[in-house]
């Protein structure tokens, strides 16, 4: 799990007047609304005697603590112990790792990791199509898989399994195309053109804008990005359907995965196709899990040379090797070493503050 990186903790819309638990990279952290309603992320843990600060209230502007009823500041400093009473000096040790936080495309973003403003990686701009309601439809789905977040961001990428696993991939043919891959700062890029003859049937009303110059081919661009951990799959498809998949997961922990989407499509944009549009995608999932949830190793190999690549494996290896740069400049979480130490140790991310010193209560992650 990659540390100093940008993840998705929750929906907006999911954070209400009472504080929210997200966990991301094996950690626990709490998300709330200050007075003046703006969105704050801490480590989970009271720095007092370990309880979740989740499980609590905001007051004050702060997240309080259900135990001893300590409140938590959104820049993670304890600004009342009620059972010492309201004269007492408060002191710099009692406090716990605050996070930056953005809202983008209806999402909390949090950076784990505890590289200042001016050294963080960007989320990458590859969304202008959000907020076009003219042109697009769009609606928002949720899973959690049972798979590290490496293996399920390479089968995202993975194009020539369509024939296999997916209903959808029946037309394809069985053999498939080798698709140049092209690396950017933030990962890969997979333009595919797959040759078709448009379907006169399915040229609708629903569609006409985008019929009336005919296609004899389809053009799908698969873009994988590290930073912010986004995959974008944008089908122009030579019947004028058009439609966008974009993702981003979280790893909630490395053998667990939080999958976010929003789906964008350019007919039936009328809100009652909104279900019937939701239960397709889902369905695609489902049949990726029947092979996902039994992979062997369920981790990322540790060697390009412990499984057998193939041509057909461009897109996966080169965004393998692409994540493993990055991963390298940013920092890894050392999981063998959390698995010893978590029993009976606070261990969170180390937040930005981390890097102006002090004496703190709980340690950080083993980092590779």
């Amino acid at each position: 799990m990659i540390l100093n990186n940008w993840y998705v903790a929750a929906p907006i819309a999911d954070l209400g007047d009472d504080p929210l638990r997200s966990r991301m990279l094996g950690c626990d952290f709490v998300l709330f609304r200050d007075a003046e309603g703006s969105i704050h992320c801490l480590s989970d843990v009271c720095c007092h005697r370990g309880a979740s600060l989740s499980k609590g209230k905001c007051v004050n502007g702060c997240v309080q603590c259900p135990y001893h009823g300590w409140e938590y500041a959104g820049d993670g400093h304890v600004q009342r112990m009620p059972s010492l009473g309201n004269d007492i000096s408060i002191p710099n040790r009692a406090r716990v790792d605050s996070y930056p936080v953005q809202e983008r495309y209806g999402f909390i973003w949090v950076f784990l990791g505890n590289r200042p403003e001016d050294e963080r990686v960007a989320v990458p701009e590859l969304l202008p199509e959000y907020g076009d309601d003219n042109n697009w439809r769009m609606t928002r789905m949720q899973r959690d898989w049972t798979v590290n977040w490496a293996r399920l961001k390479e089968n995202l990428a993975d194009a020539s399994h369509l024939f296999m696993v997916h209903s959808f991939g029946k037309h394809l043919p069985e053999q498939s195309e080798v698709f140049e891959v092209f690396e950017t700062e933030w990962g890969v890029r997979i333009p595919q053109i797959y040759t078709t003859i448009p379907d006169e049937s399915s040229m609708t009303a629903a569609n006409a804008p985008q019929a009336e110059e005919k296609r004899d081919h389809s053009d799908v661009l698969i873009e994988v990005s590290v930073h912010g951990m986004i995959q974008k799959n944008t089908q122009l498809m030579a019947s004028g359907y058009d439609q966008i998949i974009w993702n981003t997961l979280t790893p909630i922990d490395h053998h667990h995965t939080r999958h976010y989407t929003l789906h964008f499509r350019n007919f039936q944009k009328a809100p009652e196709h909104d279900a019937a549009m939701e239960k397709t995608i889902v369905w695609g999932l489902e049949e990726d899990a029947q092979v996902m949830d039994y992979l062997k190793p369920p981790m990322t190999p540790a060697s390009m040379s412990n499984e057998l690549l193939v041509a057909t494996d461009g897109p996966e290896k080169a965004y393998r090797d692409k994540m493993q740069k990055i991963a390298a400049e940013l920092g890894v979480i050392d999981w063998r070493a959390v698995r010893d130490l978590a029993e009976d140790n606070v261990l969170v991310i180390p937040s930005p503050a981390r890097g102006e010193g002090g004496n703190w209560v709980h340690q950080t992650v083993p980092v590779k």
